[in-house]
């Protein structure tokens, strides 16, 4: 089963089309090429650590720079830290640029996101109150179908090695509920393994491999080995992480699974995942 896009099959796929039109000696219109692309190709767009207000003007230019460019979009992924100190009203102007994206391909594009740390605990339900139109993952999965092809998502704020002075502090029993929920991450990726696409989504990071450009004195409290630890039967095909503003490497490949640090910080720019279906 093929998972993912490569520069080969992309470039037999144009080559095939190519032959296509001139056999029948056709020519596809703007619009048609849009529409076979939006067709043969999954489109996610994925952003994290925006921290609403303070990376509007950034994330504001990348969503003109992708309107610009025509681009399609099937799903949308937040990973966290979509405001600032759990600013809610400030979600609102997200969503709305975001809304500008959701009218080039055929299908609607669901909003999916999970809570980072600037989304404080015990606040989750105001955001599904004021932002039902989002699909909140916290500790928990969905299946989205796509043009026939079923998407397993699994969502959660993600795991700390060793939790940071603040959240010792001020969280009960942190300790525990890290363990917790990477057993509850666990459970979910076993069942995301049954559908055609798997994808992990969480605010910390799922490897250190992209936590490069990090102090490595701090890699343990940005996230941990989530990918590298857990049972290769259960790796999910792309893993979608943020948090870590300053890496250097926001691309990883381990074994079949794509890692992606969606940090707006780190990539300047909202992250386009093309996925072959």
């Amino acid at each position: 089963m093929t998972r993912g896009i490569t520069t080969s099959r992309l470039y037999h796929t144009i080559l095939h089309l190519f032959i296509v039109l001139r056999k029948y000696k056709s020519i596809l219109s703007v619009n048609e090429l849009i529409l076979w692309w939006c067709l043969v190709m999954l489109h996610i767009v994925s952003v994290s650590d925006i921290h609403s207000p303070r990376y509007l003007p950034l994330f504001f230019a990348s969503i003109t720079t992708l309107r610009l460019a025509n681009q399609k979009v099937d799903l949308i992924i937040l990973a966290g830290d979509i405001v600032e100190k759990n600013s809610i009203n400030n979600m609102k102007p997200v969503i709305s640029v975001l809304n500008k994206l959701i009218d080039r391909c055929v299908v609607d594009s669901p909003i999916v996101a999970v809570f980072g740390n600037e989304e404080y605990i015990g606040f989750e339900h105001k955001y599904r109150e004021m932002y039902p139109e989002v699909l909140w993952l916290d500790d928990e999965y969905t299946v989205i179908e796509i043009r026939g092809t079923e998407i397993c998502i699994v969502g959660s704020r993600g795991v700390l090695k060793k939790p940071t002075i603040w959240q010792k502090k001020n969280i009960p029993n942190i300790d525990n509920l890290y363990i917790n929920r990477l057993r509850k991450i666990r459970e979910l990726l076993k069942i995301c393994r049954e559908y055609r696409l798997s994808i992990l989504v969480t605010h910390y990071a799922s490897t250190s491999i992209t936590l490069q450009g990090e102090l490595p004195q701090i890699h343990d409290f940005l996230g941990y080995k989530i990918i590298e630890y857990i049972d290769s039967s259960l790796r999910p095909d792309i893993s979608i992480h943020g948090h870590a503003h300053n890496s250097t490497k926001t691309y990883a490949v381990i074994n079949t699974t794509k890692i992606f640090n969606v940090s707006l910080p780190a990539t300047k720019r909202i992250t386009v995942i093309d996925v072959d279906i």
